[in-house]
């Protein structure tokens, strides 16, 4: 049975310079496709940021898949925010 195809991801931020571009099986979930940006992005959390991604205007759950989202599309485009909380 063949494997099913990559979904071409891309992550941006807007305290980030450049994307983040990486090919997902479509089972990924969120969860796994955030730390991957994170990194490649440079960012930490230092306990009162937290990250998450957007898609379509709404924050995506950690448990949602890169082929849930993409659809039948065949890239995806997240986007990156940060949430601030006071201590």
């Amino acid at each position: 049975m063949p494997q099913p195809h990559e979904i071409k991801t891309t992550v941006t931020s807007s305290l980030a310079g450049h994307p983040y571009q990486h090919d997902y099986a479509p089972q990924v979930t969120a969860a796994t496709v955030l730390p991957d940006a994170m990194t490649a992005f440079g960012f930490t959390t230092d306990g009162t940021t937290s990250y998450y991604l957007f898609h379509d205007g709404h924050e995506v759950p950690p448990e949602a898949t890169v082929g849930e989202l993409a659809g039948h599309a065949e890239a995806l485009h997240l986007g990156l925010r940060t949430k601030t909380t006071n201590g």
